[in-house]
C-alpha cells in the first residue's frame, strides 16, 4: 500500500508485512493516507508525540462503483498503479477473474497484458519481458525463488490466482536487494487468511477445480490453503484436449504421425493432470514481530502411448509401440521473520527451501509384445537460500537498505537406457553456492527529486571472482502532473535453462549452472521513462535498452550449421540487444476504466559460430504489440473486454534451410521472415450475488470472438521425404465457463 503525508508531500510504500517509515516528520500533527489498488483511501490523524509509540492495525474497504444519480453494488476493478521506483508497476489480483481468460484464471497471461510483458508465444502463459526469455525473470513467492513456473508445458501457470495478495513487477531498474536475473523481478505476496473469522470458497472452470480454507489463529494470526486440481480425465473437456493437442504438437513423435501415408497409421492417447497446493501460515508475535510459513507443492502427470503401423523405415520395425511416463514435481518452503525494532530499525530473515524433481520413462515395443528399448531419465534441482534484509531511516532525507543473500545450488541428471541387450547410463551433477552482499540508499533531498543508488557484490563458487553490479535510478518531478524517471544497472545470472528442440521430456526446462564450459549472462540495462497523471487518466512512455553479454543457445533441432571444419558444438556463446519502447494511457475512474498499451521491441542476436557472425532477430522476437483492456458495469454485470494485435512470429524460410537424414540446418537468414500479424478480441461478462453470508461469483468468457485463424508458428517436419511446414494455428473462438462460491 501507499502511505503519503500531503501536507509535506513524503511517503513510504508498505513492506510485506505491512509496515512502513516515514522519519523526521518536522510537525506536531498531520494526516496519514493509505490507498492500495481497487480500496477506498484511509485517512488517519495523528497527533506528536503521543502518537510515536501507538500501535495502528489498518484495515481498507473495497472502493464501491457510484454515479452522481445511482449507486451500484459492486467494487471498482483496479488492477495496476504506478510505483514510487523506475520501471515498477504494482498488480492486484483480486478481479483477475473478471478478465478473459483461456480455460482458466491464469495469473501470468493477465500479466501479458500489461506494456512490456510480450503476448506469450502460443498463446502459453510465460513471461518475456522487454526482449528476455523467461528462465531471466527472478519470480519470488514472499521470497522463495521460483523456477518451474508453469502446467501442462507452460500453457498454464503453476501459480494460482486464488493464492496471491499483490504482485510488483519491476521492468526497469529493480533495486540491489535483487540479483540472480538480468531481465525482471517479479515479486508475489501469497494472501493473508481472516484472522478473525473461518472463510472458505470451491471454485471451478473448464479446466480445474479448487477450494480455499481461511482459519484464524488465536486472533493473532490466520492458515490460508489453496488447493488446485485438473478437471479428471473422464470429464476432460474439448478445450482441455485440445489444449493437450496444441502443447504437444512439436514433439517428435508427432511429426513422424504426421509424415504418415495411406498405408501408415498413428494412434496416440495422452493422459495430462495437473495440481497444486499454496500454503500461508501468518502469526504476529507481537506489534513488532511477525512470522510467516509458505508451503507450495505442484505436480505434472504426463502419460502418452503410441503405436505406430508402417514405419519399419524410422523404427526399424512394421509395428511398434511406445509408452511415456513424465511426473514432475515442486516442493518449496519459506520461512520469513520481520522485525521492527523502533522507528529506524527494520530487519526481515528469509528462509526457503525449493526443490524441483522429474522423473520421464520410456518403453518401445515391436509388434505389440517384445520390448526393444527403455529409457529412464531423472532430473533434480534444489536451491537453498538464505537472506537477510535490514532498513535503516535515522538520516535525515535517507533511507539505507542492506543486506546478505546466501543460495546454495544442487543440480542433478541421469539417464539409463537400454536397447536390444545393451545399456548404457550417464550421469552429471552440478553442485555451486552464491554468496552476494547489497547496499542501497534513497536519497530524497527535496519534494523535486529523488535518487536510489546501490551496490551488489556476489561471489560464485564455479567462477572464482568478484561479481560488482552498481546500480543508479534518479526520479525528477518535473510540475504537479509531470514526473521524469530514468535507471541504469549491471545484472548477472547464475543459472540457466535448456530449451532445445532435441530435449525429451525428461530434459525439456532443465536448469544448469554457470560453469567453465557456460558462462555467466551479463546484462547492462538502461530506462528512461516520462509518466503524466492529471484527475482520471494517466500517460506513461517509457524507452529501454539492454546490452547482453554471454548469451548462450544450445543446439536445437533445427541445428544452426557451424561455418567452421570440425563438428558442431552442442553450445553457443554470443551477446545481444534489445531496444524498446512502452506507451501506456490509462482510464482510473468512472464509467468506462480501463488502458490502451503499445510496445515496440526488437531483439538481436549475435554468435560468433552462427551464419559466420552475422546477427539475427530472437526467436521470440515481436515488433510491434498493441493492447486494450476496458471494463464497465451495466445492470450488476461486469463487463470487460480486451482487442490485442501483435506482429506474428518470426521464421526461417525454406530456402535457408538443408535437410539430411531426418535432421535440419540452417544456412542462412535465421529468422528473416515472420508470419502475419495476430488480432483478437476476447470478452467476459460476470456477476457477483450476495446472500447473507454466501457470495456466489459467476461468468462467461469468450476468446477470439470473431473467430479470427491466427497462426502461432511455423512447425518443420524432417521426417517427411522431403522437408515440409505446417502453420500451427491458435485457438477460434473458444467460450469458458468459471463459478465460485465463497462463505
Amino acid at each position: 500500500a501507499n502511505v503519503f503525508i500531503p501536507i509535506l508531500q513524503i511517503g513510504d510504500i508498505t513492506r510485506n508485512d505491512g509496515t512502513f517509515s516515514i522519519p523526521s516528520i518536522p510537525v506536531r500533527s498531520c494526516t496519514l493516507m493509505i490507498s492500495y489498488i481497487g480500496f477506498e483511501t484511509l485517512k488517519m490523524h495523528l497527533q506528536f508525540p503521543a502518537a510515536e509509540t501507538e500501535f495502528h492495525e489498518v484495515s481498507l474497504s473495497p472502493k464501491i462503483l457510484s454515479t452522481e444519480t445511482v449507486s451500484i453494488t459492486g467494487e471498482n476493478r483496479e488492477f495496476m498503479d504506478r510505483s514510487n521506483a523506475p520501471g515498477q508497476i504494482s498488480f492486484s489480483p483480486r478481479h483477475v477473474s473478471t478478465l478473459p481468460n483461456l480455460g482458466e484464471v491464469d495469473i501470468f497471461r493477465s500479466l501479458q497484458l500489461l506494456p512490456g510483458i510480450n503476448l506469450g508465444l502460443g498463446g502459453t502463459s510465460e513471461l518475456y519481458i522487454r526482449g528476455g526469455t523467461p528462465d531471466q525473470n527472478l519470480i519470488l513467492l514472499d521470497g522463495m525463488p521460483l523456477y518451474q513456473m508453469g502446467h501442462m508445458f507452460g500453457f498454464v501457470s503453476g501459480v494460482n490466482a486464488n493464492a496471491i495478495k499483490d504482485i510488483q513487477i519491476y521492468k526497469g531498474g529493480f533495486p540491489s536487494q535483487y540479483g540472480g536475473r538480468v531481465s525482471s523481478v517479479i515479486e508475489l505476496t501469497s494472501r493473508n487468511g481472516n484472522s478473525l473469522k473461518p472463510h472458505g470458497a470451491f471454485y471451478g472452470n473448464f479446466m480445474s477445480q479448487g477450494i480455499t480454507t481461511e482459519i484464524p489463529l488465536f486472533s493473532r494470526g490466520s492458515w490460508i490453503m489453496n488447493i488446485r486440481r485438473s478437471t479428471s480425465t473422464g470429464y476432460q473437456t474439448d478445450l482441455y484436449n485440445s489444449i493437450q493437442s496444441f502443447v504437444t504438437g512439436d514433439d517428435q513423435f508427432n511429426l513422424i504421425g504426421e509424415s504418415a501415408d495411406t498405408s501408415q497409421s498413428v494412434n496416440y492417447i495422452p493422459q495430462f493432470s495437473y495440481k497444486d497446493l499454496t500454503s500461508r501460515i501468518s502469526y504476529m508475535l507481537s506489534p513488532n514481530h511477525r512470522l510467516t510459513l509458505t508451503k507450495t507443492v505442484g505436480s505434472d502427470s504426463i502419460k502418452e502411448n503410441r503405436e505406430f503401423r508402417g514405419f519399419k523405415s524410422i523404427w526399424s520395425y512394421d509395428t511398434t509401440e511406445t509408452k511415456q511416463r513424465t511426473e514432475r514435481s515442486t516442493d518449496g518452503t519459506t520461512l520469513n521473520w520481520s522485525a521492527h525494532w523502533n522507528h529506524e530499525w527494520d530487519s526481515r530473515l528469509t528462509l526457503a527451501e525449493y526443490n524441483y524433481f522429474s522423473n520421464y520413462d520410456s518403453e518401445n515395443s515391436m509388434n505389440g509384445s517384445t520390448i526393444v528399448g527403455t529409457s529412464r531419465e531423472r532430473n533434480q534441482l534444489k536451491d537453498n537460500t538464505i537472506k537477510f534484509h535490514h532498513w535503516y531511516s535515522g538520516f535525515e532525507n535517507h533511507k539505507i537498505e542492506s543486506g546478505i543473500d546466501e543460495s546454495i545450488y544442487r543440480f542433478k541428471f541421469l539417464v539409463v537406457t537400454e536397447d536390444e541387450g545393451s545399456s548404457d547410463k550417464d550421469s552429471f551433477k552440478q553442485d555451486g553456492f552464491l554468496h552476494s552482499f547489497y547496499v542501497q540508499d534513497s536519497w530524497t533531498p527535496n519534494r523535486d527529486y529523488a535518487f536510489i543508488s546501490g551496490l551488489r557484490f556476489s561471489y560464485y563458487s564455479e567462477k572464482p571472482g568478484l561479481f560488482i553490479a552498481p546500480r543508479f535510478s534518479v526520479i525528477k518531478k518535473l510540475g504537479p502532473v509531470f514526473t521524469l524517471e530514468s535507471s541504469i544497472g549491471r545484472y548477472f545470472q547464475f543459472v540457466h535453462q535448456l530449451n532445445s528442440g532435441l530435449s525429451t521430456r525428461g530434459t525439456q526446462g532443465m536448469w544448469m549452472l554457470s560453469s567453465n564450459e557456460i558462462p555467466v549472462l551479463s546484462s547492462t540495462n538502461l530506462h528512461i521513462g516520462l509518466n503524466w497523471n492529471y484527475d482520471d487518466y494517466s500517460i506513461t512512455t517509457e524507452v529501454y535498452h539492454h546490452s547482453m553479454e554471454n548469451l548462450t543457445q544450445f543446439q536445437d533441432q533445427t541445428s544452426i550449421q557451424r561455418t567452421h571444419n570440425g563438428s558442431m558444438p552442442t553450445l553457443f556463446i554470443g551477446s545481444g540487444n534489445s531496444n524498446g519502447l512502452e506507451f501506456l494511457i490509462r482510464k482510473i475512474s468512472g464509467r468506462i476504466t480501463g488502458w490502451v498499451s503499445y510496445q515496440f521491441n526488437k531483439t538481436i542476436y549475435q554468435f560468433p559460430d552462427i551464419l559466420d557472425g552475422n546477427s539475427f532477430l530472437s526467436d521470440h522476437d515481436k515488433t510491434h504489440e498493441l493492447k486494450t483492456v476496458m471494463m464497465s458495469t451495466f445492470l450488476g454485470l461486469d463487463l470487460t473486454a480486451n482487442w490485442v494485435f501483435s506482429s506474428g512470429r518470426v521464421y526461417t524460410k525454406m530456402d535457408n534451410i538443408y535437410h539430411d537424414k531426418q535432421t535440419i540446418s540452417i544456412l542462412r537468414e535465421r529468422n528473416g521472415e515472420r508470419l502475419n500479424p495476430i488480432h483478437h478480441l476476447d470478452i467476459s461478462v460476470s456477476k457477483l450475488w450476495n446472500a447473507k453470508s454466501v457470495r456466489l461469483h459467476s461468468g462467461i468468457s469468450v476468446y477470439n470472438v470473431y473467430n479470427q485463424n491466427n497462426t502461432s508458428h511455423v512447425r518443420y517436419n524432417p521426417y517427411t521425404t522431403s522437408l515440409t511446414t505446417t502453420d500451427v494455428t491458435m485457438f477460434g473462438i473458444t467460450p469458458t465457463v468459471f463459478i465460485q462460491i465463497s462463505f
